[in-house]
């Protein structure tokens, strides 16, 4: 008789039960991609994936992660995944490639992972891990500021802002995720003090300085 088939089955469950984790990022990604994609052409959506986007993403992957390793390799798969999916279907519907850019997101995806294995370490406990933690929560409340000053300190301009503009929603989304990225940090690294002034020292720096230039997005 032949157990072949059996065999078979038991190494695919046992193949699934072990990377199912990397496996389920990979969907994910694929699923981000097609909808960022679709939501790009579409006049009922309003999502647009940004770099704030996926830093938070990822950080919050990364922090809960086992290892340095596997917070590596989920947000390699998970962009990589994304990118991929967003180009084919981009190349599916318009006809051609835009090798730049798919370049440039690739290049953040494989940056991600070297990200990622920092960052890891934000997710324990300590001082040390406060200060990592407050990397990403200082850039996203930099990129999320501008949302404020009108609402608290005037607010003539900030209907007239409205009036015109419309509401920033990246400004604000920034701003949402940098308070919940620093809620998360202070629950997992427990050194609330620490995480708070290196925070505004981070956003300060960022404010006053033209680091963020070099960035090219």
């Amino acid at each position: 008789m032949n157990n072949s088939w059996p065999s078979k089955t038991i190494d695919a469950l046992s193949f699934f039960q072990t990377y199912y984790r990397f496996i389920l990022f990979g969907l994910l990604g694929v699923c981000l991609g097609c909808l960022d994609q679709y939501a790009s052409r579409s006049s009922w959506i309003d999502f647009d994936t940004t770099l704030e986007f996926w830093l938070l993403v990822v950080t919050l992957s990364a922090i809960s992660s086992k290892s340095r390793l596997e917070a590596s390799s989920r947000s390699v798969i998970l962009l990589i995944s994304t990118v991929l999916a967003y180009y084919v279907m981009f190349y599916i519907n318009l006809g051609f490639l835009p090798t730049r850019y798919l370049g440039t997101w690739l290049i953040v995806a494989f940056v991600s992972s070297v990200y990622s294995y920092v960052i890891w370490g934000a997710g324990q406990r300590g001082r040390a891990a406060a200060f990592l933690g407050s990397i990403p929560t200082a850039y996203l409340v930099k990129q999320g500021d501008s949302f404020l000053p009108d609402l608290f300190f005037n607010l003539e301009a900030a209907q007239l802002r409205i009036n015109y503009f419309g509401i920033d929603v990246y400004s604000g989304f920034n701003l949402i995720a940098a308070i919940a990225l620093y809620a998360i940090m202070i629950k997992t690294t427990r050194c609330w003090l620490t995480l708070t002034i290196a925070t505004v020292t981070g956003w300060i720096i960022l404010r006053e300085t033209s680091i963020l230039s070099f960035f090219p997005f």
